[in-house]
């Protein structure tokens, strides 16, 4: 599709459980979007409903009773899921439920029925085999090894079909129509549900041990997403050092202070805060001489190292505002404790300088805040949607009140949309441009 940048605009269902009705407009400029409302209107099950599209979860409409949902997207395509009638959803394998996609502008409409996953192929008997945290408990019943959960074949394939093989996957059901599949894959949903310390990677499904903590796997990935900076920093350094003496040869005669002085400065506070970062090593401190008392040619030669410390430097400056803004939210939270973010091990937890706080000591409402954050500042892929229902439940007052301006300045650096469900007038404070409600709601 042409436009990569396709967000959620609106969402509505109608008939939930038989009597209720929603609308939800997404605040896509503020890219943030508070829904509230009672106990018992369905809330969590919107959240259910729209992260189910994306993941492609199709029994949660098949088990959900709704007469409508309707997906409205920014490039003007619209899905529309409704209950088949009976007297078309006889077939054995149907799930009961139809989807129609249109583009905007077009009267053709893609109509699709998904059909149930009952049966294994003799040849594909042992799925387990493909999913090796899986372990077959009956049947057509499979435990997940490190949370437990049980899974129907129907929802193995929901779950983790993008684990399997996609032959396996052809043979077990068939892919959504052209539009609606490129429609959902632009979009990288999660749900973050209530008082869950949910991992956003599909990988750390796989893990089928539970003595490793989602905290301490984080710590992993950042010393990763730093190798990986690392890496490409040294590679474009190279690049440049191989053609440094032609481009020096080629500057001509220069100015010697013609603006060297601000330059060097300049560079000296970026390496400063890649090295406060915990990307770069501390350097010896290795003064040049003043600038008025350089000759052309030397000059020539700065002015270019200029440029090319530059070009480096910039290689690391997007992970450097992320790392930053990570260590000033969770140390803001997590005071007199710091978090103090090293290349080699990815980040502790300090008491002070010389004491160390094992991440799985950290209490609950920590980690829960401490993994949530980093998802969102280094693992989502851009323009993905995050579903949270209920955040507050693992805040106190404080981090409630701090929580959308903190979710705001993530997504000035990272660019995502989120959708969250709350009961706390707290959490929305002064947000309340934000807000949608569904029933009759004061959050004063």
């Amino acid at each position: 599709m042409g436009d990569q940048n396709v967000q959620l605009r609106h969402f509505r269902v109608a008939g939930l459980f038989g009597e209720f009705d929603h609308e939800i407009p997404f605040n896509l400029a503020d890219r943030v979007t508070a829904l509230i409302g009672p106990n018992g209107l369905g809330k969590t099950v919107c959240l259910r409903l729209i992260n189910a599209l994306f993941r492609r979860q199709w029994s949660i409409f098949s088990t959900t009773q709704f007469a409508e949902v309707v997906f409205t997207f920014t490039d003007g395509s619209r899905v529309v899921v409704e209950p088949t009638p009976s007297s078309e959803s006889e077939v054995s394998d149907a799930l009961g439920i139809t989807f129609k996609t249109r583009r905007e502008h077009n009267t053709q409409t893609e109509v699709w029925s998904p059909r149930k996953v009952e049966e294994l192929p003799a040849r594909l008997v042992r799925i387990e085999q493909h999913l090796p945290f899986l372990t077959r408990s009956g049947p057509r019943l499979w435990t997940h090894d490190f949370t437990r959960q049980v899974y129907s074949l129907q929802e193995v394939v929901e779950a983790f079909g993008d684990q399997l093989p996609e032959h396996i996957i052809n043979s077990l059901s068939a892919p959504p129509p052209e539009h609606l599949s490129a429609l959902i894959s632009q979009i990288d949903c999660h749900l973050i549900e209530t008082q869950r310390l949910v991992v956003l990677q599909t990988d750390d499904y796989r893990r089928p041990s539970s003595s490793t903590l989602a905290i301490s796997r984080k710590a992993q990935t950042l010393k990763a997403i730093v190798a990986k900076e690392l890496a490409a920093y040294a590679a474009i350094s190279q690049s440049l050092d191989r053609s440094f003496p032609r481009r020096v040869l080629q500057q001509g005669q220069i100015e010697p202070a013609s603006g060297l002085t601000s330059a060097l400065t300049e560079l000296d506070n970026l390496r400063y805060g890649l090295t406060e970062a915990g990307i770069l090593d501390p350097e010896a401190e290795d003064a040049l001489p003043p600038i008025e008392q350089t000759n052309s040619a030397i000059a020539a030669v700065l002015s270019v190292y200029v440029e090319d410390t530059r070009k480096k430097l910039d290689v690391l400056a997007s992970l450097r505002e992320k790392i930053l803004l990570f260590k000033e939210l969770i140390d803001g939270r997590f005071f007199p404790k710091y978090v103090v973010v090293d290349k080699d091990v990815g980040f502790i937890v300090n008491r002070s300088p010389t004491f160390d706080v094992p991440l799985e000591k950290l209490s609950s409402g920590e980690q829960h805040q401490l993994v949530l954050f980093f998802e969102l500042l280094f693992e989502l892929k851009k323009n993905s949607l995050i579903l949270i229902d209920e955040p507050e439940l693992s805040l106190h007052v404080a981090w409630q009140k701090q929580f959308i301006s903190d979710l705001k300045r993530i997504i000035e650096l990272n660019e995502f949309d989120v959708l969250l469900a709350t009961h706390s007038p707290q959490l929305i404070g002064e947000w309340e441009d934000l807000v949608v409600e569904i029933g009759n709601v004061d959050c004063q």
